[in-house]
């Protein structure tokens, strides 16, 4: 699934997600130029520890025409409107 904050690119995301869900990772994807970035599921999160998987989601990109990829870990957090859990000083 391509997920709506990526640019449009002439790379294929939404093919290269549902080949990455064939290896059992499930994960929204947005292209960033030549950056694939995967935002899997919390079920998928084990199988992105194997290197191997890892290495196959690498040469799947490579294949859809992308040069790198980055993976956003699931966070309480992600699709909520992203506020800082920063201290602000006050006068």
């Amino acid at each position: 699934m391509e997920s709506e904050r990526g640019d449009r690119t002439t790379r294929n995301a939404a093919a290269l997600a549902a080949a990455i869900a064939e290896l059992g990772v499930q994960c929204s994807l947005e292209a960033r130029g030549g950056l694939a970035l995967l935002l899997p599921v919390q079920a998928s999160v084990a199988a992105l520890q194997s290197p191997d998987t890892r290495r196959a989601v690498l040469a799947l990109a490579r294949t859809h025409g992308f040069t790198h990829v980055a993976i956003e870990l699931p966070s309480d957090r992600r699709g909520e409107e992203r506020g800082t859990d920063a201290p602000l000083l006050r006068d």
